[in-house]
């Protein structure tokens, strides 16, 4: 097979690739398995606490999490994805607000909790470290920063070929994997104490919400799903969970 180089995504690709996306809320990861993700989070967020979504695409985690009372804001570099979450949720009690980069950094504002999903992945070390430094600076001692990614991916599974540039990239833009231990380094050399991970599948579920699936399918498709695990202990679970806190100054 013919040696293909990788596109090396810049900040314009990454912000055009996603004004496009964003327009397709249903094809998110977080759209399906919304309350699923909440549901299993939830236990590291105190109750009514405000909690940060950081790159919060439409919305999609911002609507459970104000179901279950608490105060949300969001945070997302594309302007076309921010006017979709303000439209959304303006009416909604408990949102306090969409903010792009440079006024989340002016704000001054720290948070009893930031969920960071399915982000991590998409980044390469210069823009993961300035992430981490936003969250130190978003955080108060008792602050929870919680991590989802998807559990030692193979990129090569979803790379497709760029018919102009003869490059290949990942479907969803993903540019690295993680494992437990590779992300539990990553953080510990970063300034980041007490992480704790697990991996797990947020496609278990046996508690279907909404409308947006036929409850039938969900219900057996998570049935069959857990069973597997149980045939399979050592089957590996394709999504994984980080929590951690900045290390005090």
């Amino acid at each position: 097979m013919k040696n293909y180089k990788l596109l090396h995504w810049t900040p314009d690709m990454v912000q055009a690739f996603w004004d496009y996306e964003s327009a397709f809320p249903k094809n998110f990861f977080t759209y399906s398995r919304r309350h699923e993700i909440i549901r299993q989070l939830g236990r590291y967020l105190p109750a009514g606490c405000a909690v940060l979504d950081y790159g919060c695409g439409p919305g999609n985690l911002i609507e459970p999490l104000l179901d279950t009372g608490f105060r949300v804001s969001g945070l997302d570099s594309s302007p076309s994805t921010r006017e979709t979450v303000k439209t959304r949720f303006a009416d909604r009690p408990g949102f306090t607000g969409v903010y792009d980069q440079e006024e989340i950094n002016r704000s001054g504002l720290k948070f009893d909790a930031i969920i960071v999903a399915e982000v991590i992945e998409h980044l390469y070390d210069e823009q993961l470290d300035a992430l981490l430094g936003t969250l130190k600076t978003l955080s108060h001692k008792g602050t929870h920063i919680v991590f989802t990614t998807p559990n030692e991916e193979c990129l090569e599974d979803s790379y497709i070929l760029c018919p102009v540039s003869g490059e290949l990239f990942h479907r969803w833009q993903h540019v690295r994997n993680w494992s437990e231990s590779s992300i539990s380094a990553y953080l510990a050399e970063r300034g980041f104490t007490d992480t704790r991970t697990f991996t797990t599948d947020f496609d278990a579920t046996l508690t279907i919400r909404g409308k947006h699936n036929p409850l039938r399918i969900r219900w057996w498709s998570a049935v069959r799903t857990r069973l597997r695990y149980r045939t399979r202990p050592e089957r590996k679970r394709p999504h994984l969970v980080i929590i951690s806190r900045p290390t005090p100054e």
